[in-house]
């Protein structure tokens, strides 16, 4: 926490230190502008070396999320607030700086189903065996980033970057679980400049993520909970919320743990900018002692490009954005019993592993967007579309029975911004649609007869989250805004919108066809 409050305090401090020998430049939108800058797309600290400018945006928010078409992770009935700042600075030739701090708190109504804060981010998940002990559920962010990089000369330059997030969600009714999330990313970077307008960079990348959990019980204390275990789609085994040895512990802090390692290439030439980034993880879920269990073991590999082309035509920008990942995700199980002997502690003895799942994980996207008379604080129209797609395809073996789960999504969208400018005062209206779907299937195997066995499918939850993958869905969106420039380099802004989803059939197993989302910002560009 100590560290934590430091760098926050350096971060404020440095944002607000007047930039010596900054040129003056025309005011522009904060996104607009780090959208249009092809060095700024890239993660690689040592890039910054290229901007010695200064423009930063401060924004509180409010949403408001109804309806019943939800995933597991989801509230029918959620409020948030949020509020972050953000400031790319160059305090000389040699030096410039990114920061962004971050801040949000959410209350839903009615939630149940998954345990961890965020399941796909993980080969096991959790969930409560009783879709009928839904609950409301507090959870609150945080989040840190800092950026610098020093030019050793014309040509090439060094970099460092810290991003710090964590969060806190409680559940507020019996069964009650409440989980700590931590995640740190630390970058070392050089970039070299053959000539100004091209750019080639690498950094060195580590990532460590902690969520510790811990269960419980203070209502009815007589009553019975139960946890599932998903080892694989909702494929898994149950386990009481009682005592110190099951998968989750009433009495103690219950850790799940991941590191990534791994490096970044990135290059820009003019216009074109591009970046891969490719990490090995290896992690594990329980308490790694003489007398706990580890009880699972994770490896994988990530692999993320992000490309992005800016061509400009007189006063217009285009700009085309593609990305694309894979991720490879294994889970052994180990194989283990607890061992007692007279006089002397309780410790855990391990003989062995099985491999229990196998996740592969495919993503893309690719996006258009033209801003037309873009010399202004904003275009005066912006118009762009975009799809995306996901296949997903996991198997899990469970001896004597093996599932496989293979789901695909599309997603389509398009989006169009108007732009008046009368004076000092900005008026914007927008306008969205979009489109998504999806489909795969499920299917169970078995390598003997089976006898008595824990193992089974919670076929609640994955109807459920089935259909919210894969069923057709439109929406339709609406915003407006306001902006004022007040100074050269000071524009306040209020922007209110609102998004509409809704399926296009009667759902079977989701508690509700329609979703609404409706988000009020404010903030300014400075």
């Amino acid at each position: 926490m100590k560290l934590r409050n430091i760098l926050i305090s350096t971060c404020l401090v440095l944002a607000s230190l007047p930039v010596a020998g900054q040129v003056g430049e025309g005011c522009q939108e904060f996104r607009f502008r780090k959208d249009s800058n092809p060095y700024l797309f890239l993660d690689n600290p040592a890039a910054l070396s290229v901007f010695h400018s200064h423009f930063s945006i401060a924004e509180a928010s409010f949403r408001k999320d109804d309806g019943g078409l939800i995933s597991l992770t989801e509230s029918p009935d959620s409020y948030k607030a949020g509020a972050m700042t953000e400031s790319y600075f160059g305090v000389s030739d040699k030096i410039s700086f990114h920061g962004k701090l971050s801040w949000s708190y959410l209350d839903g109504k009615q939630m149940g189903g998954q345990i961890l804060m965020d399941p796909a981010f993980n080969p096991v998940n959790f969930l409560e065996s009783d879709p009928g002990t839904v609950g409301g559920r507090n959870r609150e962010d945080y989040s840190l980033l800092g950026a610098m990089s020093y030019s050793i000369n014309d040509r090439w330059a060094l970099g460092a970057s810290y991003e710090y997030s964590s969060a806190d969600q409680t559940k507020v009714k019996d069964p009650r679980f409440s989980s700590v999330w931590m995640d740190m990313k630390y970058k070392a970077g050089v970039c070299f400049r053959p000539s100004e307008k091209t750019l080639l960079g690498l950094s060195l990348v580590y990532r460590s993520t902690l969520e510790q959990l811990k269960g419980g019980i203070f209502g009815t204390t007589d009553q019975q909970y139960f946890v599932f275990t998903d080892k694989g789609y909702f494929y898994g085994t149950m386990d009481e919320l009682a005592g110190d040895y099951n998968k989750i512990s009433v009495s103690s802090i219950r850790p799940m743990k991941n590191d990534f390692y791994g490096l970044s290439l990135s290059a820009v030439a003019g216009g074109f900018s591009n970046e891969l980034e490719v990490l090995y993880r290896s992690g594990y879920y329980g308490k790694k002692s003489s007398g706990t269990a580890t009880f699972y073991e994770f490896s994988g590999l990530n692999a993320d490009y992000r490309g992005q082309l800016l061509a400009r035509s007189g006063a217009d920008i285009h700009r085309f954005v593609l990305d694309a990942s894979y991720q490879l995700l294994a889970n052994d199980e180990n194989l283990f019993e607890y061992v007692t002997r007279t006089g002397e502690n309780t410790e855990v003895q391990y003989f062995g592993k099985n491999r229990i799942s196998l996740k592969h994980l495919l993503e893309g996207g690719l996006g258009y967007e033209w801003n037309k008379n873009a010399g202004g604080y904003l275009p005066s129209f912006v118009a762009g579309v975009s799809v995306r797609g996901t296949a997903n395809m996991n198997s899990a073996v469970l001896y004597p029975f093996s599932r496989r789960d293979d789901i695909y999504k599309m997603s389509v969208g398009a989006y169009a911004r108007k732009n008046l400018e009368t004076g000092k005062s900005i008026f914007s209206f927008e306008l969205g649609a979009g489109y998504r779907s999806g489909f795969g299937s499920a299917s169970y195997g078995t390598f003997a007869e089976p006898s008595a066995t824990s193992i089974g499918s919670f076929d609640d939850y994955m109807l459920r989250q089935f259909e919210y993958d894969t069923a057709s869905a439109i929406s339709a969106n609406i915003g407006i805004g306001y902006t004022i420039r007040i100074t050269e380099k000071f524009a306040p802004c209020i922007k209110v919108s609102d998004c509409f989803t809704s399926l296009l059939a009667e759902p079977l197993y989701l508690s509700g066809r329609i979703r609404n989302v409706a988000l009020l910002t404010v903030g300014c560009t400075f």
